[in-house]
């Protein structure tokens, strides 16, 4: 198959059975759930890990006068 190509209606028909394989497998995963719910687990407070500091580097030609 090295010089085959899949390519015209048949590429479309492979396609068009993907796609409603993949609509059919969403259709039975979700079939259960219940739009726009989602359980909370847990409620735990941020970690702040970063240092509230800065290196203030100096505009070149800043502090000269004309």
């Amino acid at each position: 198959m090295n010089s085959k190509r899949i390519n015209g209606a048949a590429l479309e028909m492979i396609m068009r059975d993907v796609l409603q394989g993949m609509s059919g497998f969403t259709t039975e995963v979700c079939s259960g759930s219940e739009t726009g719910r989602m359980d909370i687990v847990a409620v735990e407070e941020a970690e702040n890990s970063t240092l509230d500091k800065a290196t203030v580097i100096p505009f070149p030609g800043a502090g000269k006068k004309p």
